[in-house]
Order: C-alpha cells, then structure tokens, then sequence
C-alpha cells in the first residue's frame, strides 16, 4: 500500500471538490437508510393504527419523499463533482508523469515497445482512477455512517444500537482486508494480461500488412486469443470473488436481522415513546429490522473495491518502474549562448568512443573528427556504420563512454539543454506526423509563430503543394485520424520543419532516402541554399551531389576510415574511389 502514497498526494489538487464529495455520499447513504428505515416504521405503524384509527400520516409520507428525493439528488451531484475531481487528478499524474518520462527520451525509453508505453500511459493511469471513487471514499463514509446510524438508533435502544453498529464495524475491518488479500494475489496478474493482451492486440494492427505478407496473421491472431482467454480467466475469478463478497454480506445481514429480530421482539420500547405513541411501539421492531436491512449498503461495495486493490497496486508498480528511473544523459551545463564566430572548429570531437546501453559492441570507436562553422559537411558510410550514433551524440541523446565533443570550444556537456535544442536542429530518418492538423504539424519546428504565408511558400518548396490546394488548407487533418502521407511526404513534410527552423547547425539524416533521383537534386539544392550561413551536417549513403560539400567523412564499422573534401579525397584516397565505384 505504500507504493500508493505518492497518488494520494495528488488529492490536495482537488482538496475540497473530494471532501465535498465525501459529504455528498454520506448524504446520499444517510437519506438512502433512512428513506427505508422510515418507510419500514411507516408501513408497521400504519398497520397497527388500522382503519377507522386517528394517525397522523403526513410527516411520515413528507418524510418518505424528501428523503427519496434527496437521495437521487444527492447520489447524482456526488458523481458529478467525484468524477469531475478523480479526471482533475488523473489529468495532473499524466502531466506528472510525461514531466518524468520525457527526460528518459530516447536513451531509457528504447527499452521499451510503444505499445508497452502506451498501455502504461493509458490503460494503468486509468486503473487509479478507482482508488478515490472505489476505495477510499466507500470506506471513509462507510466509517462515519456507521458511527451515525448506532448514534440515531441509541435513542430507541442503546444495546440493540450497539448489536448493529459493532457487527457493521467488524465487517467493515474483516471484509475489506480478506478480499484484499485475495485480490492481491491474482491482481498483478490480471494487470499484467491485461497490458500482454493490448500490447499484443496493438502490435497486431499496426504489423497487420507484414503478417498478411509473410502469411504469419494466423499464429500472430492465435496468440493475442490465447492471451485473451487468459485475462477472461482471471476476469472470472474475480467476478467470482465479488459475488462471494456480496453473498457472504447477504449471509451475514441475514443472520443479524434474525439476532435484531429476536432481541427487539424482547424489548419494551414504550418507555422510551411519548404517551401518545406507546400505541405503536412495535413498529419500533420494524425500524430496527429494516435500519438492518439497509444499513448492508453501507458495505456491499467495499468489498469488490478492496479486491480490486491489487490491480491498483499493479498498476501503480508499472507506473513507477518507468518514472522512477534514472536518465541515462543530464542537462547540468550553464551556458545559454552559442559564440560561432570563434577561430577555432566549431565541433571537435577527440577520440570519441560510444556503445548503446546493455550492447559491448561499439558504435563508434576512437572518432578524431573537426568540423567549421557554415562548412557542410557529408558523412557517408554503410548501414550499420555508427553514422546516425553521431548525430545523437552531437544532440546529447546519448552520452558517449570515452572521449568528449567540443562545441565551440567546451564541451557539449556544459551547455544548457534551451541551448543546444534552440542551435541544434536534428531530422531523424523517422519523420513523426502528429494526429493534428498541417499547421500544427509545421508549427512545431518553432517556438516563434510561423505566418501562414511562410508555411505555404515552404511546401511549395518541397513539393507539398498539393496538401495546401485542397480546401482544408492549412486546417488539413493529418495523421492516423486523418489524411495519410506517403513515406516521400513525411520526408518531405520532416524537410519543411527544417526549413522553418532557425538552428545556425542542422543534422540532417537521411533527408532525401525514398525520393527520386530528381527530387534529392531539387531538394539538396534547396537545402544548399537555405544553410548559406548555416553550419549542415548530413548522413547519407547516396552520391547525389556529394562534391558540392566541403567535407566528406567515410565511417565503417564503427571507425572513421577518410576525411576531407571531395577533391582531396578523390584524387589521393584509394579507398574513397573504391567506395565510389562500389555505390
């Protein structure tokens, strides 16, 4: 239970409305007790009254319908302000948790599958939902309904007030830590069914192409039923063990409305009634019989919900394996501005020695690399080489084991993290596109607004025209829930954001893979022209107006074979011809 702690500190975003809602369902039980102890007393009396008899019905019929009416009142604004204050909450531990995670990008977060990601964020975050509206709040009014119910029945019958209420206590403490502990042990895996199941389930939509190409769908589909028939099973038993709770409640209200039953029958309640009264004092018996009945509702929620705590404390468990981690890289460094006019090389890396996490094989290895400021800079090499390992080192997405990289003369790590995003630009091979609109999408490349008009004569640029010629615009939905692009477009769509943005040193890797010949010479120069004052930094394995930089660097197998111009290259490296001729 401890691991919850850290949720209930969030309560104090929504103090009051959870207080208030606490209120509200006390409120709602009190009159719901009451509306069935009164109707109980109502109907015995009116009996014994009979016709013909003198009785006065309108209080107890004005009472009967105030209190049914302030049930359904109270019972629906308690919704209301409880669920509107738990999705209060939840909204806070998702920003909370995002505020955690995104540090972890993309060193720790790699670890992961995105659908394991997303279940977390989603389908665990959701799960804590039910710890205010199915646990505490139940339990905390079931506690002082108690203790109000055996103070309104002490002025009938102190001992028979004391019978009702301490059993009710005793249940209260027995029933929910059983089912507790019942719950605890199949909870986590239920929780983790649950999350095999989506993740499975989503993997399967999104490789359903490759399955259906490979003809692998059949076994893929067997596997998410086969999982699914898992969870249904753990499904079951605890829809069993939340009607064992409820059977075994009905059982013990049964016996005690006997045990009330008896011992009121006993009972002289006339000394406690005005003489005018003592006529109906055994309808005192059914006040006691029905105050019992429904002094049950007081507990039959509680406990499913204190079964249900074990998936809870799943859930959470998943949420702070993947918060409580530590990133892999830290943004210590105090240095807000970039001198690029500095005599000395603008990058420079010395003896730069890398391997990804949890990997011994090197990505690179002893790297001497110098690169000038507005120099554009080609580094080629073979899939696999350690080309694109170099951009992450260059953005601080990684940390490298040995060595340092110089950026204007200090090091990469004495920069601050505002810094080095607002002077670095990277376009990675994969090119996101959000569920948002074109604008949004361009939008982001930067934190200044960017005039419609820009945004425009940029996709003009790059050959997007045609998303701005259709009659959305700039509104047009892009993304899963919208028009899907082409890979050419996300590339193309990935070099717009470029072009947007300010950085003076772009990384660039890959930009112009899956275009046609054609395109890559209108797009290089395009990108040729853009960074006349702008330090490019591009991977590549393509040719494709490969003299046209100033700097060209071959990397194979995690080391750096050549450096130099295309010239210089050409005409006193042996190996830079035969990498020609073999590409």
């Amino acid at each position: 239970m401890r691991i919850l702690l850290p949720f209930i500190h969030l309560f104090k975003y929504a103090r009051l409305p959870l207080i208030l809602g606490i209120i509200l369902m006390l409120l709602g039980l009190i009159a719901s007790v009451g509306l069935l102890t009164v109707s109980g007393w109502f109907l015995a009396a009116t009996a014994i009254a009979g016709i013909g008899s003198l009785f006065n019905f309108f209080y107890p019929s004005a009472t009967v319908r105030g209190l049914a009416i302030s049930r359904t009142l109270t019972r629906y604004v308690e919704k209301i302000i409880t669920h509107d204050a738990t999705f209060r909450i939840l909204a806070k531990l998702r920003v909370q948790v995002f505020r955690k995670i995104i540090p972890l990008t993309p060193a720790v977060l790699d670890r992961y599958r995105h659908s394991d990601l997303l279940n977390r964020l989603v389908a665990d975050v959701d799960t804590l939902d039910s710890f205010y509206l199915r646990v505490i709040a139940p339990f905390v009014t079931a506690v002082l309904m108690i203790g109000f119910l055996t103070f309104s029945l002490s002025f009938f019958d102190g001992n028979l007030a004391w019978l009702i209420g301490g059993t009710l206590l005793l249940l209260l403490i027995s029933i929910p830590a059983i089912f507790y502990q019942l719950g605890k042990k199949f909870g986590q895996d239920l929780t983790a069914a649950r999350a095999r199941y989506r993740m499975q389930f989503v993997e399967f939509i999104q490789a359903q192409a490759e399955l259906l190409l490979f003809n692998a769908d059949v076994p893929y589909r067997q596997k998410i039923v086969n999982t699914e028939e898992e969870w249904q099973c753990l499904q079951q038993k605890e829809a069993n063990l939340s009607g064992l709770s409820s059977a075994l409640l009905m059982l013990v209200n049964g016996i005690l409305l006997i045990v009330v039953l008896w011992i009121a029958a006993e009972i002289d309640f006339a000394v406690q009634l005005a003489p005018d009264n003592r006529l109906y004092q055994n309808a005192i018996i059914a006040l006691f019989a029905f105050a019992t009945l429904a002094s049950f509702e007081i507990l039959m929620p509680l406990g499913a919900a204190f079964l249900h705590i074990g998936q809870i404390i799943a859930s959470a468990e998943r949420i702070n394996e993947l918060t409580q981690q530590k990133p892999l890289v830290e943004f210590q460094g105090e240095i807000t501005q970039l001198s690029l006019h500095c005599s000395m090389p603008l990058i420079q890396m010395d003896n730069l020695s890398f391997h990804y996490p949890n990997r011994q094989d090197f990505a690179l290895q002893n790297i001497q690399l110098a690169f000038k400021t507005n120099h554009k800079i080609a580094i080629l090499g073979k899939t696999g080489s350690g080309k694109s390992s170099l951009l992450q080192l260059l953005v601080r997405n990684y940390e490298s084991q040995s060595g340092q990289i110089l950026l204007a003369g200090r090091s990469l790590q004495d920069y601050s993290q505002d810094c080095l995003r607002a002077n670095l630009c990277l376009l990675t091979q994969r090119v996101h596109i959000f569920s948002d609109t074109l604008r949004n999408n361009l939008q982001i490349a930067s934190i200044e607004e960017i005039s419609d008009q820009k945004m425009r004569a940029v996709l003009l640029k790059v050959g997007l025209d045609k998303l701005v010629s259709q009659k959305e615009g700039l509104d047009l939905w892009l993304g899963e829930g919208g028009r899907p692009l082409s890979g050419g477009e996300q590339r193309r769509l990935g070099l717009a954001r470029v072009l947007l943005n300010d950085a003076p040193i772009l990384l660039l890797d890959e930009p112009t893979e899956g275009l046609d010949r054609e395109t890559e010479r209108q797009i290089l120069s395009l990108l040729f022209a853009h960074c006349q004052n702008k330090t490019l930094i591009m991977v590549t394995h393509r040719l494709t107006n490969i003299e046209q930089f100033d700097q060209i660097c071959v990397i194979d197998n995690a080391k750096l074979m050549v450096s130099g111009s295309f010239h210089e290259l050409y005409q006193n490296c042996n190996y830079f011809k035969q990498l020609l001729a073999r590409i």
